[in-house]
């Protein structure tokens, strides 16, 4: 019997985040990272020289001509993803993985979905936070009632960037929470305000493009979820999900959980005086790479099966909406916005990378 040949797998981008993905495909069973296009030459040499025998590109679709691969892993910045992936899916790529931000406008996101669909290629969003070891169980304790019914919480992190951090926040709360935003209410702020935090260059750059933000989620399971990225949030990236029975608290970095709980369910105002009790919620210490390499594992699976992706380009088409959604709450003066949006929203192009 033969052993079967492993995936073919290029990437295009060898920016930073470019080579964070390129070192999380090695070992994964069955593939090999044969091929890395890169408008830089500087860039492909860069690359040359830490992968050793790989076939060098100077943009994506040649390699997706020429180097017959089976999977694409797209790390350049969003506004490139629609057409590579057009090109990647006409060329008969089996499975993409796209980088967030998963596009900069909806009309982009949903042309890649349409190609995806139309040549049977499996399209994946980068949102790793569904495979973190830290991130599955909260959602699992959730859905199983760990806290009741969900009710309200509160999320928020530091460095702003409403949509290149907000995409990751957002999806996370979509995934444990199991359920789909309709409705943001949001307020975005650009820049730094120096009155309130230290001077930073790359962030105050950054800030004017992709601004920090406050606003409210709700969803379809009736919670309600306050957001607050704005610019002088200086603690770590936090969630906090409340409901009928108690509360977690999840801390990134040091991915440490705090969940309070009653032994039932209450709805009554008397007995939510009372604080719940500390109960035990372990999770293993955080380990870079392992939530990448499981997405590159169902990729691959969802190749072979059929199975739909756990981070589908749907998924990564919703947490695009939620960013649009604050913006145009924003700009109307933090009117109530429903989702899904409309289709004069397609168009509304972010600048997030």
């Amino acid at each position: 019997m033969s052993t079967p040949q492993p995936y073919r797998v290029g990437l295009v981008g060898w920016g930073g985040r470019g080579r964070g993905l390129a070192q999380h495909w090695q070992g994964v069973p069955n593939a090999r990272l044969v091929a890395v296009a890169d408008l830089s030459p500087q860039l492909l040499d860069a690359a040359h020289e830490a992968l050793g025998d790989i076939e060098c590109y100077p943009d994506h679709r040649s390699m997706v001509e020429q180097a017959n691969l089976d999977v694409v892993t797209v790390a350049t910045t969003g506004q490139y993803h629609a057409e590579i992936v057009h090109d990647a899916a006409a060329a008969g790529v089996r499975g993409i993985y796209v980088e967030k931000p998963f596009a900069c406008c909806l009309a982009d996101a949903d042309a890649m979905i349409a190609d995806c669909h139309a040549s049977g290629t499996v399209l994946m969003a980068g949102h790793q936070r569904r495979w973190m070891e830290q991130i599955v169980p909260v959602r699992d304790a959730i859905r199983d009632g760990a806290i009741g019914q969900p009710t309200n919480g509160y999320v928020y992190w530091a460095t702003g960037r409403v949509g290149s951090n907000g995409t990751h926040f957002f999806d996370a709360i979509n995934f444990m929470l199991d359920s789909a935003p309709v409705e943001v209410v949001g307020r975005v702020q650009r820049g730094l305000d120096l009155t309130r935090v230290d001077d930073h260059p790359r962030f105050r750059t950054l800030l004017t493009d992709d601004p920090g933000g406050m606003g409210f989620i709700t969803y379809a399971n009736g919670a309600r979820i306050a957001v607050d990225c704005m610019n002088d949030v200086l603690l770590p990236y936090t969630y906090i999900f409340c409901g009928t029975r108690g509360r977690i608290e999840l801390q990134e970095v040091s991915y440490e959980a705090d969940y309070r709980a009653r032994d039932q369910d209450t709805r009554s105002h008397t007995a939510a005086w009372t604080v719940p009790p500390r109960r035990d919620f372990p999770l293993p210490p955080y380990v870079d790479g392992l939530a990448e390499q499981a997405g590159y594992r169902e990729l691959l699976n969802c190749i072979e099966t059929g199975a739909q992706p756990t981070s589908s380009g749907e998924d990564g088409r919703l947490a695009l909406e939620v960013i649009v959604a604050f913006h145009l709450s924003s700009d109307a003066g933090m009117r109530p916005v429903a989702l899904p949006l409309d289709q004069s929203a397609r168009d509304y192009q972010l600048t997030i990378h």
